[in-house]
């Protein structure tokens, strides 16, 4: 099917955070993790007119250790692997 990517937004990035557990496995507390996570929403339309335009969220998670350009791949890549299947 062709489709139209009508709109790619970002959110800003979260810091993904742990929980840590007591003895008894109850969450004390949270502490931050070296990842961050956006989420990548697309405004899709199909060329054809049954299908009405709708839109797909996905998220995205790196390392603190990752260059830019390593992330910016990374996120494209996730949007191509959505795209694709």
């Amino acid at each position: 099917m062709k489709y139209t990517i009508l709109q790619t937004d970002i959110s800003p990035e979260r810091i993904v955070m742990q929980n840590i557990l007591d003895n008894e496995g109850n969450i004390i507390n949270h502490e931050p993790t070296d990842e961050y996570e956006v989420d990548i929403t697309l405004g899709i339309k199909y060329e054809n007119d049954f299908i009405p335009p709708f839109s797909k969220t996905i998220t995205v998670r790196s390392n603190n250790s990752q260059t830019g350009f390593e992330v910016d791949i990374q996120r494209q890549s996730a949007i191509e692997t959505f795209l694709n299947q």
